[in-house]
């Protein structure tokens, strides 16, 4: 056999395992999928049974309207995932904001005008965790970690541990508006999950983010600028942590610094339970959206049913393990 013919041939099989591992890789997330859409069945029937009032219209719309806040979280904290980095942040993100914009208003400021430079804080934040983690190489977990308590802490700070009332012409409607009847939250978090599946789905840009995520060193060699895609992420995941907390801000008409603390936990188990791998290279929208509906009913129903919020933090926990070991059994079986 001649060097060209066995180049071929070596070249042939090393397709065909890149087929054979991708047709494994759709199949096992088909199966992920599935599995969501059948957690979801079962917890909205264990609810719908031990409460009457969780299937009412209203309870519905309430439970779409507080979990929308963590979904539109989520559709960027999975992008981010995908590209094999995580933004612990968040919590930290949208109390700052909430008391940035507490104190430009009591200040005399415009409310937009002052949410606007709440929003300007929240990308500073991003830039800072993404060039601290993609220039200076630092793990990731660990810059947000550090980026979270500077931001909580200068919450605190600023605020002197109050709460600051907030009103304005119309600013009430990002989080207690209504449009036909359906909460304005819920506008938001599809219009954010939509744009960001679209992103992930059909755009090159999504195709970089997720081999960023596969291999960031191949990625750099065919051109495709994985630093930028990294940083781009932290930014826009912060920037949306940021506009969760004006809308959190304006549901309760008030600044406060513990704005963001129930967040935290909520937004990586939707994340992860939703199928993105801590590894990178793999995660779908889809899945998120379904992750952030189960623990949505599982707030709601715990609620209804006046469940201790610790309980529900000891479950979120629970769920938050369980998706990560489901990560690990995906990565081994990908193999």
């Amino acid at each position: 056999m001649t060097d060209e013919a066995f180049e071929l041939e070596q070249g042939q099989r090393s397709l065909e395992t890149e087929r054979r591992l991708a047709r494994r890789r759709r199949f096992i997330q088909q199966l992920q999928q599935q599995g969501l859409v059948l957690v979801l069945i079962i917890v909205v029937c264990i609810m719908w049974a031990s409460s009457p009032y969780f299937m009412s219209k209203y309870n519905l719309l309430t439970a779409a309207s507080v979990v929308s806040i963590l979904g539109i979280m989520a559709v960027t904290e999975t992008l981010l995932v995908i590209a094999a980095e995580i933004d612990i942040s968040i919590g930290g993100v949208m109390a700052l904001v909430s008391v940035v914009v507490g104190i430009l208003v009591g200040r005399g400021l415009n409310v937009w005008l002052a949410s606007a430079i709440g929003m300007a804080v929240a990308a500073l934040v991003g830039v800072i965790n993404g060039v601290i983690t993609v220039q200076f190489k630092i793990n990731s977990l660990v810059t947000t970690l550090g980026t979270f308590s500077i931001a909580t802490g200068l919450a605190y700070v600023l605020s002197g541990t109050t709460t600051v009332q907030i009103s304005g012409s119309g600013f009430g409607f990002l989080g207690s508006g209504y449009i036909a009847t359906i909460p304005s939250t819920v506008y938001f978090f599809i219009g954010i999950w939509l744009v960001g599946a679209f992103i992930a789905r059909y755009t090159t840009l999504g195709r970089h983010i997720y081999a960023t995520g596969d291999n960031i060193d191949a990625a750099d060699r065919s051109g495709i600028r994985p630093n930028r895609i990294r940083i781009g992420l932290f930014i826009f995941n912060s920037v949306a942590a940021g506009f969760a907390g004006l809308v959190v801000t304006s549901e309760l008409s008030s600044s406060a610094p513990q704005l963001g603390d129930p967040y935290l936990l909520a937004v990586v188990t939707a994340v992860i339970l939703g199928g993105a791998s801590l590894s990178g290279g793999r995660g779908r929208l889809s899945g998120t959206l379904l992750a952030v509906a189960i623990l949505g009913v599982v707030q709601n129903g715990f609620a209804l049913l006046e469940f201790s919020s610790y309980l529900q933090n000891l479950v979120t926990g629970c769920l938050l393990i369980l998706a990560v070991l489901v990560d690990q059994f995906v990565r081994r079986a990908e193999r």
